[in-house]
């Protein structure tokens, strides 16, 4: 897969990126050629050098398209089981996490939410809670065109099982 310049991806655990370049540097006497990427939520000058021939390795992916939503929403109402090892259970949502890949992080958002409503959550679990639906409430509104606040209640029904609307995700 490849990404151009201009392009919007997704780095897993940061989020949105944009891609502002291809750069090239040499390591080991070799040649190795990076994608620029800077956050898009970031103001300061953080950038990200990703090895192209790695980027797909590490969960650099596009933003999921606009039609895969209402599945993503129906993935987030179904009913998950919960790992009783936290310590397995914190594991396993860092690594979903870390992938970058949509439906790994709603499973991980989907997990917390559920045992949340068992016990009250470390603070470790907190922000994983936490990280997962930033993650998912800022790539859906970005590619929706709806705020934040829309897309988290959109969430929540959809974690309480409620089916969107398709005018809800139409922008």
């Amino acid at each position: 897969m490849t990404f151009r310049e201009g392009s919007k991806v997704i780095y897993p655990r940061l989020g949105i990126c944009r891609v502002t370049g291809l750069v090239e540097h040499v390591i080991g006497g070799s040649r190795v050629k990076f994608y620029s990427l800077k956050p898009v939520d970031h103001q300061d000058s953080t950038i990200i050098l990703v090895p192209v021939n790695k980027a797909v390795g590490v969960g650099v992916r596009r933003l999921i398209d606009r039609a895969e939503i209402p599945k993503l929403l129906r993935f987030l109402g179904k009913d998950i089981e919960v790992a009783s090892d936290h310590r397995k259970r914190n594991a396993r949502n860092a690594e979903r996490i870390s992938s970058g890949e949509i439906f790994q992080v709603a499973d991980s958002l989907k997990s917390m939410t559920k045992l949340s409503k068992g016990k009250s959550l470390s603070p470790e679990e907190q922000q994983t809670l936490a990280r997962a639906r930033a993650l998912l409430v800022k790539e859906i509104a970005h590619v929706t065109k709806l705020s934040s606040d829309k897309v988290e209640e959109i969430i929540d029904n959809a974690l309480a099982g409620k089916r969107p609307r398709a005018k809800q995700i139409a922008a």
